[in-house]
């Protein structure tokens, strides 16, 4: 197997795995890992994020969990520290935290407004506040923040919180991209559509009376490939956005969504109210 992370340190928040198996951020830490990077998996859930150290360790990758909370400033930056104790730098940073709030600017509680944003954009915020300084030491670095289709098109469903919250989660990302960008580091954003993940298939399994499969035979049909993706495709995309093969890509939204953003509507990924989503 090619290793284009060898010797890399990698820090995903966001990772940990649920019992059914790995979302999009624990399969981006495994990736990672595969790939030849130490990977540190940062999840509120200290046992999801064990359960994918023990994935990644399973195929021979190494990787280490670590407890954090993204709302809490001082535990991103014990997460951070953890992290660049081994290699002393951070040279992958990953961002992969998200929450759905269904409703519009009528229905939407101000509370559910306010947490959309501390997840979805603040988090980010004082990962890259306590991360970027370790890089711009270093004189390298790449950080790959994990959006949604929803950032640039928007469905039928009211969701105004995350419409906007990943919109500046996008904003953000270029912002940084060009700030660092002739000092060695890189920023890109990988925009997901409709991904088959353990958490979409609990969350409509028990918000939609139709049935699951009937649901999922729905999902696979608004994408333009039949199927929609996997977080193994994530995975990948933001392995290779973390590569040296990307060392020319910076400010950049990749779509990985089977094309799905090229409709004239583009739904985004239904989700419970107040859980965590894939993107």
């Amino acid at each position: 197997m090619n290793f284009p992370l060898q010797s890399k340190t990698a820090l995903v928040f966001g990772a940990g795995a649920s019992a059914a198996g790995p979302g999009n951020g624990a399969a981006i830490a495994i990736r990672m890992a595969q790939h030849g990077a130490l990977v540190f998996v940062a999840d509120k859930d200290l046992e999801a994020a064990r359960r994918t150290q023990r994935l990644a360790q399973e195929s021979g990758a190494r990787c280490e969990a670590i407890e954090a909370d993204v709302c809490v400033e001082s535990s991103i930056r014990d997460a951070v520290r953890i992290a660049q104790a081994i290699n002393g730098n951070v040279d992958i940073l990953v961002n992969n935290v998200g929450v759905v709030m269904h409703g519009g600017p009528a229905e939407l509680a101000v509370e559910d407004w306010d947490r959309s944003f501390a997840l979805n954009t603040r988090s980010a915020f004082l990962a890259l506040k306590h991360v970027l300084p370790l890089m711009d030491k270093a004189g390298r670095g790449a950080v790959v923040q994990v959006s949604s289709i929803a950032a640039a098109r928007a469905g039928s469903a009211a969701l105004c919180a995350y419409h906007a919250s990943k919109a500046a989660l996008n904003a953000l990302g270029a912002s940084v991209a060009m700030q660092y960008a002739g000092r060695g580091i890189r920023c890109n954003n990988i925009l997901l559509g409709l991904m088959d993940t353990a958490l979409v298939r609990q969350q409509l399994a028990v918000a939609h009376p139709q049935g699951l499969d009937h649901l999922l035979a729905t999902r696979n049909a608004t994408c333009p490939t039949g199927a929609m993706g996997s977080p193994w495709d994530a995975a990948d995309a933001a392995a290779f956005l973390a590569s040296d093969a990307a060392r020319y890509i910076t400010g950049t939204d990749i779509f990985v969504d089977g094309g799905l953003h090229n409709q004239v509507t583009a739904p985004v990924p239904a989700s419970t109210a107040g859980t965590r989503a894939p993107a």
